[in-house]
């Protein structure tokens, strides 16, 4: 998966690229808690990009921030799901 951590109006947010499969709300929601350790403490938003747009799924409304990011300037890394989280001893924030 590709992952990138934005500042959208002030707010560090995490970004995730998905298949559009898992943005619906039965698959999305067991994605975003199987993502929280790599994303300790952030708000992470599951992005499908699709022919005519985009489709997103997180726990508050992504509309609005969706419309801030432009997703063709974010710089995104892999993100190995099956690997351990790195632990982090400093909290982000």
């Amino acid at each position: 998966m590709k992952s990138a951590c934005i500042n959208v109006g002030g707010s560090l947010l995490a970004i995730v690229l998905v298949d559009s499969a898992d943005t619906l709300p039965e698959r999305g929601a067991a994605l975003l808690v199987r993502l929280q350790p790599y994303f300790p403490a952030l708000p992470i938003m599951l992005v499908s990009i699709e022919n005519n747009g985009f489709r997103a799924f997180a726990t508050f409304q992504t509309s609005e921030l969706l419309a801030l990011v432009q997703l063709e300037h974010v710089t995104f890394v892999d993100l190995d799901v099956n690997a351990v989280p790195a632990e982090t001893e400093v909290l982000p924030f």
